[in-house]
């Protein structure tokens, strides 16, 4: 793609140039409503309460959540698609054009479905699946921006900012939702509904403001289906080759330690909330809000520092977060009137942890080879939210079989053992962390 008339996103010179923001709006369009509307955010507290009343355990809640978020760890087969396979002669627009239309169907689906595990649990997966889509080609337009523009800190910061305000403006609604309409033969439809204009804004946006070069291989119509299948497989392969470059495996694994560490950010913190320090879901939504909406400051931290500070540098001080970020749990309190104690530590243990997350994306965005921008950001993101599975799951099966209960053990044991990970910060290539942004 060398049109730069045509195609706002080749562009290489300028920080103020205009056609970067378009690009940038449907990218933070995107993540604001991939995330707003996943079982982890929206449907977190309604899945929560829905399936203690059913009965069911911390461990066993865990198994539902994730199972549904599984399809979160095969971005990596929607980055192949989304680089390699287009859509009606896209690479970007027509899979945020579909994956908006599909998880609004899921979503309906649901909000009319019966309080069934097994027939919630096949939606879940549906709607996460499209929403997989969606996030992974909105990191597409990330990392191509971001890599053209010589803007991968801020663009990254942008990213968390619009994921950190859908999951704030989330929680207080979830929440309301949990406490208000859990009743009846469905009773997730008003959840449903309120999944309805994310999903809308998402497709506006990249109806209107996204704009494509031709693409530089069309597939020719005179092609038999046979030649088609080769030209779309060889295409595939590139694609794969491209990525498979040791450059990304220090990084891969590096998020992937950070994430795998057993957490209690998962549903024993939930149930050690609601049943032990008997908070209600709306509290925990409100909650939610004042932690997020404090760690949307961690995204002009971020943009600031990363001209200033070398990014190995930002990435030791994630690790040093990331330990610090846990230790305000510790002094959580029965539910209290007006929760100033809880809020002051969910605003700053959310603040440490999204201002440590900011340094990774930056790296993932660093190390994903040109020319398979969805494919290997996606491949980042999967090993990301493989290790978000693993320490999701691991967490609560330590809290209720190991632990006895106790919720500060699992949180000093999620603590020290992330210490660790600046074993994975020492053997990072110099060229590939030791500048900070611009230079």
């Amino acid at each position: 793609m060398n049109d730069n008339k045509t195609n706002p996103t080749t562009t290489t010179n300028g920080n103020g140039d205009p056609r970067l923001w378009p690009i940038a709006t449907v990218m933070a369009t995107g993540i604001f409503a991939t995330t707003f509307v996943q079982t982890q955010t929206l449907g977190y507290l309604p899945f929560n309460h829905l399936l203690k009343h059913m009965g069911l355990d911390s461990d066993k809640a865990a198994t539902f959540f994730s199972l549904a978020m599984l399809p979160w760890t095969f971005k990596v087969v929607a980055g192949l698609m989304v680089d390699g396979v287009p859509l009606f002669g896209s690479r970007r627009r027509s899979y945020l054009i579909l994956s908006a239309l599909t998880a609004l169907g899921m979503w309906l689906l649901m909000g009319v479905s019966p309080g069934n595990f097994n027939l919630l649990l096949v939606l879940a997966i549906g709607m996460n699946a499209a929403i997989v889509l969606g996030s992974t080609t909105s990191g597409g337009l990330l990392v191509e921006a971001g890599q053209r523009f010589n803007a991968s800190g801020r663009l990254s910061s942008l990213r968390v900012f619009a994921q950190n305000l859908g999951a704030g403006v989330a929680l207080p609604v979830c929440g309301y939702l949990a406490d208000h309409t859990m009743s009846g033969k469905c009773p997730l439809g008003w959840t449903s509904a309120a999944a309805i204009l994310p999903l809308a804004c998402m497709f506006f946006a990249a109806w209107f403001l996204l704009k494509e070069a031709p693409l530089p291989e069309p597939v020719e119509h005179g092609r038999s289906a046979v030649e088609q299948t080769f030209h779309v497989a060889a295409s595939i392969w590139r694609q794969i080759k491209n990525v498979l470059r040791p450059q990304m495996l220090l990084p891969a694994a590096l998020v992937f330690f950070i994430q795998a560490v057993p957490t209690f950010r998962s549903t024993c913190f939930y149930q050690y909330q609601t049943e032990t320090l008997k908070y209600s879901d709306a509290a925990l939504g409100w909650l939610g809000l004042a932690g997020y909406g404090v760690a949307l400051m961690s995204s002009g931290v971020y943009a600031w520092g990363c001209r200033k500070i070398s990014l190995r540098t930002s990435l030791y001080g994630a690790i040093i977060l990331t330990y610090v970020s846990a230790l305000p749990y510790l002094f959580y309190t029965a539910y209290e009137p007006y929760m100033m104690r809880a809020m002051t530590i969910e605003g700053v243990g959310t603040f440490l942890q999204y201002l440590a997350y900011l340094p990774l994306f930056d790296l993932m965005v660093r190390s994903t080879p040109k020319g398979s921008e969805a494919l290997g950001y996606s491949l980042l993101i999967s090993v990301w939210n493989i290790g978000l599975m693993i320490g999701s799951k691991t967490g609560p099966t330590l809290y209720e079989h190991v632990l006895n209960k106790n919720m500060n053990s699992l949180i000093w044991l999620n603590a020290g053992v992330t210490l660790a990970g600046v074993v994975f910060v020492f053997l990072l290539p110099k060229a590939l962390v030791n500048a900070s942004e611009g230079k």
